[in-house]
C-alpha cells in the first residue's frame, strides 16, 4: 500500500536504499539523493526493499533507515536484513525522531551512525560520502 519507487537513470551511481515508513518523508529522501547524483530505491518496509532489489539484482552501497518502521520493525533490524541477504556489510544510517533514552540506547548499541529529526542534509551528506570514499 506504501509507495516504492526506484530510479534507474545512471546506473554507474552508487545505489542508495530508503527505508521509510512515512510516505512524504520517503518522498523526500528520494529526491535529495536523487539531486545528489544517486540512485535510489525507496521502500516503505524491508520487504518491499527486498523486492525491488532483488528484481534489479543489485547489492546497495549505502542504506538509510528509520529507527522506527510499522509493526514494531526496526532501522536496526532492516539494515541488518538487507546485509545478510547480500553477504556484505553495507554502510548505513539509522534516522530517529525518537527521544526515549531506552530507544536512542537501543539504537546506539547497533553500532550505526545515528541521524536526529528533522535530518540534516549537509551531515548525511557527510556520512554517506565518508561511507562509499568518494565524493557525490
Amino acid at each position: 500500500m506504501g509507495m516504492l519507487a526506484q530510479s534507474n537513470d545512471d546506473k554507474t551511481a552508487p545505489l542508495i536504499v530508503v527505508i521509510e515508513d512515512e510516505a512524504i518523508v520517503l518522498a523526500g529522501y528520494q529526491m535529495l539523493f536523487e539531486s545528489w547524483g544517486y540512485r535510489v530505491v525507496a521502500a516503505p518496509s524491508t520487504e518491499d526493499a527486498m523486492k525491488a532489489l532483488r528484481e534489479g539484482q543489485h547489492c546497495p552501497d549505502f542504506i538509510l533507515a528509520d529507527y522506527r518502521l510499522k509493526e514494531g520493525n526496526t532501522g536496526t533490524e532492516a539494515i541488518q536484513t538487507l546485509r545478510s541477504a547480500f553477504g556484505a556489510a553495507i554502510p548505513g544510517v539509522l534516522v530517529t525522531g525518537d527521544t526515549a533514552v531506552d530507544r536512542l540506547r537501543h539504537a546506539a548499541a547497533s553500532g550505526l551512525p545515528i541521524l536526529h529529526k528533522p535530518v540534516n542534509g549537509r551531515q548525511l551528506l557527510d556520512i554517506l560520502q565518508r561511507s562509499l570514499g568518494a565524493a557525490a
